[in-house]
């Protein structure tokens, strides 16, 4: 069965802003889809989780979800939600964050209650955070605790800011072997094995 990979972008953006674009051109069509999430100027958690709940379906061993910013804490809610049992392949969060952003009160209703991030990691069979040491958005230090709380890698790319266009980011080239080596069912300890 053929992967499916959908990407939850983040507050004021679009689908066709950012890295989205670029990630989509990665695969074969059809494979990632990048939904609108609505009013993206003023976001609210209720409309963005079941938008975003309604594009994802079911997960399963085939699917791959990717958020960027408030799209992490949004995929994180639509699965926290999700009738269980359920098993995900794969889970990558940009730039996200699970607890409340001090620059940008107006997001808290995205990360109150505080995620149960260890309840939905044991439905994940691999995943991963990637943040950036310069990220003046959402500070290294929100993305860290997120990898924390998923109990997930944190890969931290040197100047990658908020990963965003107005500040030149167009792709994530980091993020490909990310993707590659959960769609290849690759752990860090069978990559380890075959060294």
């Amino acid at each position: 069965m053929a992967p499916r990979i959908i990407v939850a972008h983040g507050y004021n953006a679009a689908p066709h802003r950012h890295w989205f674009p670029w990630l989509v051109e990665q695969f074969e069509p059809g494979v990632v889809t990048v939904p609108a999430l609505p009013n993206p100027r003023a976001p609210e958690l209720e409309p963005w989780v079941n938008t975003l709940a309604e594009t994802i379906g079911d997960v399963d061993d085939n699917t791959i979800l990717i958020g960027h910013s408030l799209g992490s804490i949004t995929t994180l809610r639509v699965l926290e939600r999700m009738p269980r049992p359920w098993r995900l392949r794969g889970l990558i969060l940009v730039a996200g964050f699970v607890s409340a952003l001090p620059n940008l009160p107006k997001l808290n209703e995205f990360t109150a209650p505080p995620v149960d991030g260890a309840a939905i990691a044991a439905h994940i069979s691999h995943r991963a955070v990637l943040g950036s040491d310069n990220d003046t958005t959402v500070a290294p230090a929100f993305t860290a605790d997120l990898a924390r709380e998923l109990d997930a890698p944190l890969t931290l790319i040197p100047g990658g800011g908020h990963f965003v266009d107005r500040l030149g980011c167009h792709s994530i080239p980091e993020l490909l072997p990310v993707i590659n080596r959960m769609l290849d069912n690759e752990t860090p300890d069978t990559i380890e094995e075959r060294r």
